[in-house]
């Protein structure tokens, strides 16, 4: 079995202006809405990760903070709050992948350079398998690197921490045969 692990998909990152936006969101946001209704669909465990810190940025107090619409956690899901880029830094969340060591955590959200990458690095550290679905996720550009380069960049990164995969992989591997 497998179970998803939606990191940061807050409004810090789809609001114009703010530190930690992503102009070519669009399309990521759509494809991790569709992997968080397919877990929901196959009944896979599932933790939503949120960022909060002291400072201007995921401020508890600023609802730039909050998630973006759709992907708060629901009845039977699991919230983890973390001050930290690796998602372990959350009790709840190391709570969460104990009790599900023996599934495979299907990482989206953001960013792809930092809070991704870091929580499945720290992971794989600690003998969790991991997938990440490369068009359900992205990250910020920088002043050297676009959008695009540094997410591609990140999950070329990733390729010895973790199977990258794409929505449409992901989709497929849970169709019906008959």
């Amino acid at each position: 079995m497998k179970a998803l692990v939606v990191i940061d998909i807050q409004k810090e990152y789809t609001t114009p202006g703010r530190r930690f936006h992503i102009q070519n969101i669009d399309r990521s946001l759509e494809n991790a809405r569709a992997m968080l209704n397919l877990a929901r669909e196959s009944g896979w465990p599932i933790v939503h990760v949120k960022h909060l810190q002291e400072g201007e940025v995921f401020n508890p107090t600023s609802e730039m903070s909050g998630f973006v619409d759709g992907f708060s956690p629901q009845e039977g899901e699991t919230l983890a709050v973390k001050s930290n880029i690796s998602s372990f830094s959350s009790p709840a969340f190391a709570q969460f992948a104990a009790a599900h060591a023996k599934n495979e955590f299907v990482i989206v959200g953001y960013g792809t350079t930092m809070c991704c990458l870091a929580t499945i690095v720290d992971g794989y550290s600690r003998g969790y398998k991991f997938s990440i679905v490369g068009d359900a996720c992205a990250a910020r550009a920088t002043a050297e690197f676009s959008e695009q380069s540094m997410h591609e960049h990140a999950l070329k990164i990733l390729e010895p921490f973790s199977k990258v995969t794409t929505l449409e992989a992901e989709e497929t591997y849970f169709t019906p045969v008959e």
